[in-house]
């Protein structure tokens, strides 16, 4: 069995009560917004990451959406990442984070290494759930977290199994 780390740990706690769940009453701070974005970058991504501006706020349609910027950003990222502020538990927010974090690892790192191996540019707008997404599976898995294109709510719900939802 691998060593106990932060997101394992994190992964494995045990699950709010589902009414506390629906309420949506996880709701992270800045402070631990960036602490779960540094843990992730450590563990899954090898640092490779340079933490762009993350915002919160109400998001319509989804969790999570990673937006490409043509121009660097401050941080050293072309994209910023944008988070819901009210989440069913801490456990759904890493795994959203996770996932977004691997949509910045196609612009920021994927995008260079695809340039210098095939000589032209990858398009701005083609980091989606392709190859070099889902190259992060099995590194997730082993950590505890679950890559996928999207989560159904009324299956977590059900079963409370990222596998199954």
């Amino acid at each position: 069995m691998a060593r106990p780390n932060p997101v394992r740990n994190i992964m494995q706690a045990p699950l709010p009560s589902r009414t506390y769940q629906r309420r949506k009453l996880f709701r992270p701070d800045d402070a631990s917004i960036n602490y779960a974005y540094n843990i992730l970058n450590r563990y899954i991504f090898d640092r490779q990451l340079q933490q762009p501006e993350i915002f919160t706020g109400r998001l319509n349609a989804s969790w999570g959406v990673c937006t490409w910027q043509s121009q660097e950003q401050q941080s050293g990222s072309h994209c910023d990442i944008w988070l819901s502020n009210k989440w069913y538990c801490p456990q759904w927010f890493m795994n959203v984070l996770a996932h977004e974090m691997a949509h910045q690892y196609q612009w920021d790192v994927y995008r260079w290494e695809y340039q210098n191996q095939y000589g032209c540019r990858m398009y701005d707008d083609s980091a989606g759930h392709g190859p070099s997404f889902f190259m992060w599976r099995d590194r997730f898995a082993h950590y505890g977290l679950t890559l996928k294109t999207s989560f159904s709510q009324s299956r977590w719900f059900r079963h409370q199994d990222f596998l199954r939802c």
